[in-house]
């Protein structure tokens, strides 16, 4: 009798554990039959595999995790291609995507600030594009090195506006712009402030994380991150 109570305690342990809130992340990928569908995490610790499964037909598919306590970031991958996204306090995001044009020409439902981070990444995908003409115009000795350095300066200069004013200082408190500042250029971090002072944003959005996060901050561990960042500097 003893046995079969405690079982029953253990099953009611584990059932309660497990049935907290969640998140689901559905939709489907076109002309991908066959190919394998990763759900992971992305943090500071790098990718953490969550869950897969072998896309069929239509390409319908549904993941469910625990819902983060605060905004974190997710992907899902297929082959080497990748969709970010974020969960915050929403239920349920929606995904839908071609197989050949995955990390491009994708649609999310349920949270703006994926669909923000879609906007991030297009504009950093025409950034690395317009930086790499400029190299290849080097190398093919159409232009000159001072013509190089200034056109990639003026180039960035002008992302780096566009992203501070319309995704980092428009809503600072969001996980899109926490996103914006970990972009890269040949893998070269855009925001820098180790090795660029006029990145003051970092400071700025710092400042603004750790006055915030004595309200419930939405991205609580941010400070933390940027404190170290300009002690550094």
């Amino acid at each position: 009798m003893k046995k079969i109570t405690f079982a029953a305690l253990a099953a009611l342990t584990i059932t309660a554990c497990s049935s907290g809130p969640k998140f689901q992340v559905t939709g489907d990928v076109s002309g991908a039959d066959g190919k394998m569908l990763y759900l992971e995490a992305s943090g500071l610790e790098g990718i953490v595999p969550l869950d897969s499964v072998k896309l069929k037909g239509e390409g319908t598919f549904s993941f469910k995790q625990a819902r983060p306590e605060s905004p974190e970031f997710y992907r899902l991958r297929i082959d080497d291609k990748v969709i970010n996204f974020s969960v915050d306090s929403i239920e349920t995001v929606q995904i839908k995507a071609p197989y050949m044009d995955f990390s491009t020409d994708y649609t999310v439902e349920g949270s703006e600030n994926s669909n923000k981070i879609k906007e991030l990444t297009l504009k950093q995908i025409r950034l690395q594009k317009n930086a790499d003409d400029l190299l290849a115009a080097l190398r093919g000795n159409k232009i000159g090195h001072d013509v190089f350095e200034d056109s990639l300066a003026t180039l960035l200069g002008k992302y780096k506006e566009d992203v501070k004013v319309n995704y980092i200082f428009a809503a600072p408190n969001t996980a899109a712009a926490y996103f914006a500042l970990f972009q890269k250029l040949n893998n070269y971090l855009i925001f820098d402030p180790l090795n660029n002072k006029d990145d003051v944003i970092m400071e700025g959005y710092c400042t603004h994380l750790i006055g915030a996060s004595t309200t419930h901050s939405p991205m609580p561990y941010a400070p933390r991150i940027f404190i170290t960042l300009l002690l550094k500097a």
